[in-house]
């Protein structure tokens, strides 16, 4: 995943947050809310993170 997608990803993901939580959903609709983030969420590739998250063991 470019960082321009992720970048595009992550805003959506946070967009959603933000407007479940100010608008005060119903729990059907915060199901939704987090069902989009999580399936959103799903879609970021994090192996291109995973040298700079865990460092190699020698």
């Amino acid at each position: 995943m470019k960082i321009d997608n992720l970048s595009e990803t992550v805003a959506r993901i946070q967009f959603i947050v933000e407007i479940s939580l100010i608008a005060h959903c119903k729990e059907d609709e915060l199901k939704m809310a987090l069902s989009m983030i999580s399936d959103m969420a799903g879609t970021i590739d994090t192996a291109i993170f995973e040298a700079a998250i865990y460092c190699q063991a020698e």
